[in-house]
């Protein structure tokens, strides 16, 4: 799946990526969605270091007080 990030980055999210985060966060099974969605609108941002991008979403009563999404950018796409 592919969502553009609040600054217009392409992020690709692939099933075997998806499988890798679902096996080690069996919480976040059936919440892509929601994860996406962290993405192309978070309510905070950091860039680390190294360059990723860790975008927050406070969620209210789900799985804990917010929901972080990491991913890095490589040639204008982010992974």
């Amino acid at each position: 799946m592919i969502v553009v990030a609040f600054d217009g980055t392409k992020v690709v999210l692939r099933e075997e990526r998806w499988r890798h985060i679902v096996l080690r966060h069996p919480e976040l099974k059936g919440k892509r969605n929601m994860v996406l969605d962290v993405v192309s609108s978070p309510d905070e941002v950091y860039v680390d270091l190294t360059g990723a991008v860790h975008a927050l979403k406070r969620i209210v009563g789900e799985i804990s007080d917010y929901l972080v999404v990491v991913y890095s950018k490589e040639d204008g796409e982010g992974y």
